[in-house]
């Protein structure tokens, strides 16, 4: 068994006991761990208090590698996530955020991918509102790219001819791109016009379009891609109140 001090941001949160949590952490050296924390429900560990999921800081656990839950030591608090916690909307936007990188549960470290996630969140902490759904697919893509999974929409994901500025394509979903309109015939993908795709390729870059069409589909776009390259067809929770909570127009 040996002490890690690590940079995490809290995902989750669940009671164990009376006393105690399991918290579930995405860290920069650790990868998704997930720790138990003994009496921190009454302030026993170490007289902490459980943090704020969404809260950044350096997370120190007792770490055995055969094991699945670690120990917790202590969290140094750097940044709270009770800003988040604040806005019903916000919150939900992170939660969808997060679950992608819990649902993806990788186990092996990835820097990249906690400085995307921890940046992700610290953006919709900040974003007007009128660009925050936008915002929260925009980071929902570049992270799903981050962690190995970009779609293709410059070219055919079928044939690997360039589309056409004005050609209308479909999605196929377990190809992971775009189809253009010789190879879409009696696929029954979504139509991605040639506008959708311009903002699909905005939304990739991390960029959210000056005017974001059809939000509502963007949102089910990114959500069934996820379902089917990373959840594993588990059920995608977050995504589901986020869109009931956005308020998103068809």
């Amino acid at each position: 068994m040996s002490v890690v001090s690590t940079p995490a941001v809290l995902l989750r949160s669940f009671d164990y006991s009376e006393t105690s949590k399991v918290l579930k952490f995405y860290s920069r050296e650790l990868g998704l761990v997930s720790v138990m924390a003994k009496g921190i429900r009454r302030g026993g560990a170490r007289g902490q208090a459980a943090p704020d999921i969404f809260s950044r800081g350096e997370l120190t656990a007792y770490v055995r590698p055969t094991r699945d839950l670690q120990t917790f030591k202590e969290f140094a608090l750097a940044e709270a996530g009770a800003a988040l916690g604040k806005d019903v909307v916000r919150f939900a936007g992170a939660s969808v955020l997060a679950e992608i990188v819990l649902l993806h549960g990788a186990p092996d470290p990835s820097p990249h991918v906690f400085e995307r996630l921890t940046n992700a969140l610290r953006r919709i902490e900040v974003e007007p509102r009128a660009s925050l759904i936008g915002a929260v697919l925009a980071e929902g893509w570049v992270l799903v790219t981050t962690l190995g999974y970009e779609p293709q929409i410059e070219g055919c994901v079928h044939c690997g001819k360039s589309l056409d500025s004005s050609e209308v394509s479909r999605f196929d979903l377990a190809a992971g791109g775009t189809r253009c309109a010789d190879c879409a015939a009696g696929h029954s993908g979504p139509l991605v016009g040639p506008g959708a795709r311009h903002q699909i390729r905005d939304l990739l870059r991390g960029t959210v379009p000056e005017e974001l069409g059809k939000p509502k589909a963007h949102l089910h776009l990114l959500h069934d891609f996820v379902l089917y390259h990373i959840s594993g067809s588990k059920p995608l929770k977050a995504f589901r109140v986020f869109g009931s909570l956005a308020e998103l127009d068809e």
